[in-house]
């Protein structure tokens, strides 16, 4: 099974990389970043990763099982899309998305979900 984080160029999202490649191996972890080129010492394999470019995140999503989603930096009412983007991106490739993160209000509603919470989608 392969597992994506996002935002592996920040703090939330590299330790989330680091914590995955202790538990899974560089094999099984992939990292996404809006500048790929600045992540240079995970050992993993990072794809672009831009939350504001869809077409971007299908494609760096191929063939990923699974989806760590961290929360972008944007302001409150980008924020939402930006998430949105990647949620769908997730769903067109089929890739099962986790994503975590406790702001209140800064995950879209998905199913009735207040936006506080993990969101898990599954196929």
């Amino acid at each position: 099974m392969t597992y994506a984080i996002t935002a592996v160029s920040g703090q939330l999202g590299r330790e989330i990389a680091l914590k995955s490649i202790d538990k899974l191996g560089v094999k099984d972890v992939v990292g996404l970043a809006r500048t790929p080129h600045h992540v240079k010492d995970l050992g993993i394999k990072v794809r672009p990763g831009d939350y504001d470019k869809p077409e971007e995140l299908r494609a760096s999503l191929q063939g990923i099982d699974a989806l760590v989603l961290v929360s972008g930096m944007a302001a409150p009412e980008d924020r939402i899309q930006q998430h949105r983007n990647v949620i769908e991106s997730a769903k067109a490739e089929q890739t099962g998305a986790v994503s975590e993160d406790r702001r209140k209000g800064s995950w879209p509603r998905v199913g009735g979900h207040d936006g506080s919470r993990s969101v898990i989608v599954h196929h």
